[in-house]
């Protein structure tokens, strides 16, 4: 089922063009016409290959860019010393940072380029008008999401709108953060009108009408929190409900004894859509083994860390992040997805001769199970990978960018926002969340408008987590709240009464006789923290950008 649209010679569309040995962005040859559908369904799936770059949703807007939070932590005690985004120590020279930005910049400027060449053409070269529409439709989705990450991670930006062809055209100011969610929602009110809707496309690798209303109540929610504060509260509750009363979304549900949260991340993993769950997917495919694959390092990077890379049929993870024990705290007793989240298990190997070893399942005893307090982040599972052979330097697994169960999140965060008290649409929502997950059931008089607040923000965490989203989420919560969960990371208070009585709320400040990285990230935690500095390769290129605060 999976990647329906793949184009292999996306060069003879696109072509690559550096700036003063800096990665700059894609244009289209001058040479080029798109004069058929099947060269202009090229030039879109142009567009989104960015998205499934190991520089972005393959993994840096994943793990090293989301890491660092109160729920997600790089785990590796030998690398102290290291300079890396997720340490919060990293400085504007950093190479996954300029990835990440050179990288987003390029799918915006593939879109740029592409719509600028499809508007004018006339409607048969597309087909016909319908057809031409929806290109132009998800092009402009697909620009808004890359806009959606760049304010996400560094606020400030410069909002380019044409194709980036030389470096006078390069040179723009950073925008205000309002000018870039008016553009995004622009954008994305175009892709609502043009797109295919949900069951005529019938996968998640293409952004329909209710991805693009979803995007939106994200998009307005954003503007919501800092430090915008437009109070788009309203909208985000309109577009998010758009989504629940089409009836085309629902939550994976039980299969057996496989709760559906489980199933909905072993289908992921095997490389079968749910895409009335997962709504939008950034598709990965091949094994790196040869040109006709988009692998990234979801599994691989993150997951359940395994040692072997001889086992044909149990692929090889570094397991470099673990859910912190903040967040293993989150779940309460029954909740399935606890150990999807973290893991009960880990591996042993056998060795069956000198090239091929033997991985199974060992599973932890009841006494190690009651002294974990936090584990291996392994929603991502490698077991489940059915791209043959597996490699240990790439996976095909897909990630989530917009699931259903965000949509009914948001509508509980949105309904007690605009009343502000939940209401028994917010506890429904949530509700139905927790429902799947065999957590307990949540009434709408045990709360206010602070502690419902409270819970959705928790429940985020509890359903969302590693998928990309909770540092925007800290952030747009507030400057204050940013700072002080990812300081929980190393708070040394002690924890009175409850399953957990006596332990620290962090980790312990030094281990191996360094300082412990895992409670790095809030020891190093500086105001300017806040965002990303802008790259020096865009300053050197375009000296007019100006700095983010503090950097």
């Amino acid at each position: 089922m999976k990647k329906l649209l793949i184009y292999i010679s996306l060069a003879t569309c696109l072509s690559a063009c550096d700036f003063l040995e800096t990665d700059t962005y894609d244009e289209l040859s001058e040479n080029n016409v798109y004069n058929t559908l099947e060269s202009c369904e090229a030039g879109l799936a142009g567009i989104y290959d960015p998205m499934s770059s190991s520089k972005l949703y393959g993994g840096h807007l994943i793990t090293t860019c989301d890491a660092g939070s109160d729920i997600m932590v790089y785990n590796k005690q030998y690398s102290i010393g290291m300079t890396k985004l997720y340490l919060n120590n990293y400085t504007s020279v950093d190479k996954e940072l300029k990835e990440a930005w050179t990288e987003l910049y390029k799918g915006i400027n593939r879109a740029n380029t592409y719509i600028e060449a499809i508007t004018d053409k006339p409607a048969d070269v597309c087909k016909d008008e319908r057809t031409k529409q929806r290109l132009l439709a998800e092009a402009k989705g697909m620009r808004a999401l890359y806009y959606m990450n760049l304010v996400s991670f560094w606020g400030e930006v410069p909002l380019r709108l044409t194709a980036t062809r030389d470096l006078k055209s390069q040179k723009l100011k950073r925008s205000p953060q309002i000018d870039i969610y008016n553009q995004i929602i622009s954008d994305l009110e175009e892709a609502e009108k043009g797109c295919l809707t949900a069951d005529e496309l019938a996968q998640a690798g293409h952004i329909s009408v209710t991805t693009a209303q979803a995007l939106m109540a994200r998009a307005y929610m954003w503007m919501s929190g800092y430090p915008v504060y437009a109070d788009k509260w309203n909208e985000a509750l309109t577009y998010a409900r758009k989504v629940r009363d089409s009836e085309l979304h629902e939550l994976v549900q039980d299969r057996g004894d496989l709760n559906g949260y489980e199933a909905l991340f072993i289908d992921l993993c095997s490389d079968k859509y749910n895409w009335k769950e997962n709504m939008f997917e950034a598709e990965m495919y091949g094994n790196d083994l040869n040109i006709t694959r988009e692998s990234g390092s979801i599994g691989l990077s993150i997951g359940i860390t395994q040692g072997s890379a001889l086992d044909p049929d149990n692929g090889f993870c570094y397991g470099f992040y673990n859910g912190t024990r903040i967040l293993f705290r989150m779940y309460e007793e029954g909740d399935k997805r606890k150990w999807w989240n973290f893991t009960n298990y880990g591996f042993q190997t056998e060795k069956i001769s000198e090239n091929v070893e033997k991985v199974t399942r060992k599973y932890k005893t009841e006494s190690e199970l009651k002294s974990m307090r936090d584990g291996d982040a392994a929603k991502y599972r490698r077991e489940y990978e059915v791209v043959r052979p597996l490699t240990q330097y790439s996976t095909s697994i897909n990630i989530p960018i917009m699931r259903y169960a965000d949509v009914l999140l948001m509508i509980a965060e949105a309904a007690n926002e605009v009343n502000q008290a939940p209401t028994q649409e917010a506890v429904d929502a949530i509700n139905e969340v927790r429902k799947r997950a065999k957590a307990s059931e949540v009434k709408l008089g045990d709360y206010d408008y602070e502690s419902f607040r409270e819970l959705v923000r928790d429940e985020r965490a509890r359903e969302l987590c590693y998928e990309g989203n909770r540092k925007m989420d800290l952030r747009r919560w507030g400057k204050d709240y940013f700072e002080k969960r990812i300081k929980m990371l190393a708070d040394q208070n002690i924890i009175v009464g409850g399953e957990y009585d006596g332990d620290k709320i962090g980790y312990d400040l030094v281990s191996g006789g360094g300082t412990n990285i895992k409670a790095q990230p809030a020891i190093e935690l500086q105001p300017k923290h806040i965002y990303f500095p802008i790259p020096e390769t865009e300053l050197n290129t375009n000296p007019i950008c100006g700095q983010n605060e503090g950097w």
